[in-house]
């Protein structure tokens, strides 16, 4: 049989569609076609070609397509040897008769017959007739097609691949039926189908099934998209990318379409959730607000947790981007995986792919979805009847008698004159609003086989829940790639990113603190800045909201550019420079006039305003070049080299003034102010250089070893160099020989094992040098003549000469299965890193001298060490894949616990210093240390409660014993006393968890992420407001008759003392994040619109939320339980179009 041509040797796949077979026996076709070797490993007595080409199939772990009547050939066995590779094999098993090989694609080896290619004949006759045993048996590409009945019509059509290539061999059935077909060598196809609505399903192994509504056509062109294996996608690791399965560190990956689930601003607010090991936190409802995250724990006191960013290889900053730009993120965890990148590995490295131009026409893309903010979770004050019952529990309180007479409940005659009017107010309500969320995008990208080129602009709108609160944020990405020659390839990218923030002080909490009655607004509906009367001085919450009297605005523009040349001189070796240059520019503007909240409660009478400037430029250049060498009998080598230098500047101004005349002259206008209260100038300078080197070696992909090292010196620390090596091996365990019986269910199980170092150098410049400062301002020292003298002191924070890394030592142990063929996968990691030298400012003790009478000099010093350890777990389920419906779940897990190992401060160093600075041995760096609440003295108790100094009511705590002289414990009986203050808890969590549900029927897709965070404390400021004005309404305080444990009785002198104990709770939480209901059009009516997709969707964003703590109720405790920017839900719907 003839050779097929070259544009279509990968079209042979057709035959691997035949797996599906598994249910029938693979000795029953009876047709001409091809066959698929299968996992079977039996060995007969008289084997045959095939039995032996199986046996070679499950020890490689390849795809054999073969014709069956080539293979029945009996031949001996013992031809094969397993030391040899699978190349040599093939030939010395199919030369002696007279058959050769191709190798189709990467892991894919058809059998041929040894002719010339002028004397061989097509392998895919133009029509195959093979009966099918069943109409579920849509993908395997042999089907018949039935005679032409009488009120049949004739159709043709060709099927293409992602690349616009025929797709030789696809299946082409008529829903419903057995009738059908395959596509021949060119892709094309002829069929006979009822007349009547008629809709075909095409599938092909490899790619994903498609249903096409014929219509009134008689001529389709259709094009399919490759379905890719979890163990073959391509993962970005550090300079470079390697498939997942040859991985020896530990890398999670998040792809687009869980990016955009989320409407957000920031891209990484995204990832929470979705990557085991990654905890992330919006710990604000501020518009714009960045999240806080955290990789694998707190490693550093000082030293910064932000993991390094790098967009499309470059370093860059995510913030830039908008979230439908991202192709993919891949999140490196281990110190394997992230010390080729040194210093700034530390704390893990995010890789941004963005989604690039491909060869072929032009694809438009518009993602834009457009919807509300609000529905805060924030307790409302007290107001009416229950606000004056409230006033009545505490006048009992304090008086030990209740009393409904107003006057002697409320001592402000404005405020008992609103109240005997009903005139109450909801200062919560007034001060929460409603927002708008919007994403509006639009790209372009297309070009040839030389040149590919993209467009993209996108604009972000966060309208928050106050008044103010907004910001806008505008993306333009452009870029262009060049093949000059297969030799020489070169590009450019440029990132252009503008934001317009508008900010607001939070004044939420203060509604507490006020009299929940009044005149909001003044009759022309402007805003009452004295809503309890003008002779009464109480301060309106939302006085900021009156137009001009407070202005808060910052503009940014950053430019990114990043142009690359790539160069293959041999055809393993590729060299490319990549050069990211960044330059930005703020300006930051702050103005309030009298009349804003704070100046007017403070009874300030001038204007004040600030304004500051700050411009940035940086580059790094980096080369690396890289070179794959295939050794016989298996065996890879991959060899990278690393050069990169980096540089950062920053300059900045500022001035603040009082004292201006105007309200419109907000910042603007600084010349005209009375007095200058401050203005400076500052400048920073960075600068680093590296070399790096990386050896990953691979044999059949079944035993992996990398090796890397880098050479970092940086320009902060005085002892700038240092190095950071790691090792990791992995072992696929699956491919073994004794696996073979497992084969069934176990698709694949690799084991890895890392060890690898990292750095730390993220602490502000020249740290390691000793500076001057002027002290003159005060002194009266002239030595007797007209003017004073100069006077230089040390700077309170002194150098340190001896400055150098703080060093991660991490360790990571991880296993990857892939079950019941790919239904299941599963990532295990356990790690530990120890952290030494970590850095921290230490005051220096008082014989060393004082910068002034108040405060001691300062130095930071390599002084710490610190300890993580944790398991992730990563899930992945395809739970149910029919025809028409398909659910797939992902569950990521981690548990995790960090502690300070030690600590030195000196000489001086004791338990009251260390808590003085908030440092625990023992103990994770974020932890609480303060009164413990344990629940509410009651009245069968108070003989017990006076021993604590305390009465039925008052807030209960746990004690710290004391010891006397003669070394006798109290037991912890006494009265409370600042003494019994203790370790609460911790921010960190003991595990967190995130589950998303992806639902698809037919046209519609629903998706479902919940978040789960448990085990952490939080220190509640929303719980603070115990006693005040007008209290929340979700406190529940105690009463004679409401014996609760939950507040104390309000009015208690007693309770005020320890009161900062009601803040801290059990901050663990359940929270649906995302829900997303989506439609697509039908393909048929797609293509009548001139489209290649349109779907219409719908989120609700944060929408429940369950916590553990019934205090928490009213506070989303994601947020920490803060009381400023509440956090909110988000309503949303959108449409996705392609052309």
């Amino acid at each position: 049989m003839r050779l097929l041509s070259r544009r279509a040797r990968r079209s042979l796949l057709v035959c691997v569609s035949l797996s599906v077979c598994s249910q029938v026996s693979a000795h029953s076709q009876t047709g001409p076609g091809f066959s698929f070797v299968t996992n079977q490993m039996t060995r007969q007595p008289n084997a045959t070609l095939r039995d032996v080409l199986m046996q070679l199939k499950s020890t490689y772990r390849v795809n054999i397509i073969f014709e069956d009547r080539l293979v029945q050939l009996p031949v001996d066995p013992a031809i094969v040897d397993r030391k040899r590779s699978l190349e040599e094999n093939l030939t010395r098993l199919l030369q002696p008769n007279a058959l050769g090989f191709k190798k189709v694609s990467d892991g894919v080896y058809m059998i041929v017959r040894s002719r010339k290619p002028q004397e061989q004949t097509s392998t895919f006759p133009e029509k195959t007739t093979v009966p099918i045993n069943t109409p579920t048996l849509a993908t395997v590409a042999e089907v018949v097609e039935s005679p032409k009945a009488p009120q049949d019509r004739q159709i043709q059509g060709t099927v293409k691949d992602e690349k616009g290539e025929a797709l030789p061999g696809v299946s082409i059935i008529v829903k419903g039926t057995t009738r059908g077909t395959n596509s021949d060598v060119q892709g094309e196809f002829k069929l006979s189908i009822p007349d009547g609505e008629v809709t075909l399903i095409l599938s092909f192994v490899g790619y994903k099934s498609q249903e096409l509504l014929v219509g009134n056509q008689t001529a389709l062109n259709v094009s399919l998209q490759p379905e890719p294996s979890a163990l073959d996608e391509v993962v970005v690791i550090g300079y470079g990318t390697t498939r997942r399965k040859d991985l020896t560190g530990s890398v999670s990956s998040v792809k687009a379409a869980d990016i955009t689930l989320s409407p957000v601003t920031n891209p990484v607010e995204a990832l929470q959730g979705r990557v085991a090991g990654l905890d992330i936190e919006r710990g604000s409802g501020r518009a714009g607000t960045t999240p806080n995250i955290l990789l694998r724990g707190n490693r550093s006191i000082s030293g910064g947790q932000t993991p390094l960013y790098l967009i499309d290889g470059v370093p860059g900053n995510i913030n830039a981007l908008n979230p439908n730009d991202i192709e993919n993120i891949d999140v490196l965890k281990d110190a394997a995986a992230t010390s080729i990148y040194g210093v700034a590995g530390a704390n893990g490295v995010i890789i941004v792919t963005t989604k690039k131009a491909k060869a072929g026409k032009l694809q438009i893309d518009v993602d834009s979805y457009y919807g509300i903010n609000g529905f805060a979770r924030f307790p409302k004050p007290l107001t009416g009847n229950r606000w004056i019952q409230y006033q009545k529990d505490r006048y009992f309180t304090e008086r030990g008698t209740y009393t409904d007479n107003l006057v002697d409940l409320v001592s402000s005659v404005e405020v008992r004159n609103l109240v005997e009017q009903g005139r109450w107010v909801n200062w919560v309500d007034e001060t929460l609003k409603t927002g708008v969320q919007q994403n509006h995008f639009v790209s372009l990208r297309g070009g040839t086989d030389k040149v590919q080129a993209y467009l993209s602009m996108g604009y972000i709108g966060e309208k928050g829940i106050y008044q103010f609160d907004e910001a806008k944020i505008l993306n333009l990405r452009t870029g262009m790639d060049v093949k000059f020659s297969k030799l020489f390839k070169a590009g450019i990218q440029t990132v252009l990113t503008a934001r317009n923030t508008d900010a607001t002080a939070s004044r939420v909490n203060k509604a507490y603190s006020v009299a929940p009655v009044g005149e909001a607004y003044n009759e022309d509906g402007t805003v009452r800045l004295r809503p309890l009367g003008e002779s009464n001085s109480t301060i309106s919450p939302i006085a900021n909201y009156a137009p001009g009297v407070y202005v808060d605005n910052s503009k940014s523009l950053n430019v990114n550019i990043y142009p690359y040349v790539e160069l293959t001189p041999l055809d393993n070796l590729t060299i490319r420079s990549n050069l990211g240059l960044t330059a930005s520019g703020s300006r930051d503007g702050f103005f309030q006039s009298e009349r804003a909240y704070n100046p007017a409660s403070e009874g300030r009478v001038n204007k004040e305003a600030s304004y500051s400037n700050g411009i940035g430029y940086s580059y790094i250049w980096e080369t690396y070049a890289t070179y794959n060498l295939n050794l016989p009998k298996d065996h890879q080598l991959t060899a990278t080299a690393i050069t990169s230098m980096a540089k950062t500047q920053t300059e900045t101004s500022n001035i603040s003034v009082n004292g201006l005349d105007f309200d419109y002259y907000q910042f603007y206008n600084t010349g005209a102010a009375n007095t200058v209260s401050n203005r400076s100038t500052g400048y920073s300078e960075t600068s680093r250089m590296s070399y790096a080197g990386r050896l990953h070696y691979s044999y059949r992909s079944k035993y992996l070893l990398t090796l890397s090292n880098r050479w970092d010196g940086a320009s902060q620390l005085y002892r700038n160099w240092a190095s950071f090596p790691s090792v990791s091996v992995a072992w696929r365990a699956s491919d073994e020989k004794f696996m073979e019986g497992v084969k069934t269910w176990i698709d694949d199980l690799k084991v890895r094992f890392s060890y690898g170092v990292t750095g730390n150098n993220n602490i502000s410049p020249y740290q390691s040098i000793s500076e001057m400062v002027s002290k003159t301002a005060g002194s009266n020292l002239s030595l007797g003549g007209s003017s004073i003298l100069p006077i230089y002191v040390l700077k309170q924070a002194l150098g340190n000469p001896d400055l150098t890394w703080e060093k991660s030592y991490t360790t990571n142990f991880g296993v990857d299965f892939s079950l019941f063929n790919g239904r299941i996968d599963l990532t295990a990691d356990l790690y530990r890193t120890r952290t030494d030298g970590v850095l921290y400012k230490r005051n220096l003790p008082s014989t060393a001298g004082g910068f002034d009478a108040k405060n001691l000099y300062t130095k930071v010093l390599n002084i710490a060490k610190t300890q993580n350890e944790g398991l992730e777990l990563t899930a992945s389920f395809r739970t149910m894949a029919k025809k028409d419906f398909q659910w797939n779940t992902t569950v990521t897990f981690t548990a995790a616990r960090e502690k300070l190992v030690s600590i030195d401060l000196g000489n001086a160093q004791s338990a009251t210093s260390l808590i003085s600075e908030n440092l625990f041995v023992g103990s994770p760096l974020r932890t609480f240390y303060d009164y413990k609440k344990t629940g509410i003295w009651q009245t069968a108790d108070s003989a017990q409660a006076r021993l604590y100094g305390a009465k039925p009511g008052d807030i209960r705590l746990q004690t710290v014993p004391r010891v006397n002289a003669n070394g006798e414990s109290d037991n912890g009986v006494h009265a409370y006393s600042a003494a019994d203050r203790m370790i609460v808890g911790s921010a960190n969590p003991r595990w967190l968890m995130g589950i998303q549900n992806s639902f698809a029927y037919k046209n519609f897709d629903l998706t479902v992420f919940v978040n789960m965070r448990f085990g952490h404390t939080i220190n509640a400021t929303g719980l603070g407001y115990w006693n005040t004005i007008s209290q929340p309404e979700t406190y529940n305080y105690w009463t004679p008759t409401n014996p609760t444990n939950d507040f104390p009785q309000p009015g208690s002198a007693f309770s005020n003392t320890f009161v900062s104990a009601l803040n801290y709770v059990d901050g663990s939480y359940v929270k649906v994040k995302n829900i997303t209901l989506g439609y697509t059009l039908p393909k048929p009516l797609q293509n009548t619109l001139g489209l290649s997709r349109m779907r219409f969707y719908g989120t609700i964003y944060n929408p429940l939320i369950f916590t553990r703590s019934p205090l928490l109720k009213g506070f989303d405790p994601e947020s920490g339980g803060s009381d400023s920017f509440p956090l909110f839900k988000q309503i949303i719907l959108g449409v996705n179009l392609s052309f």
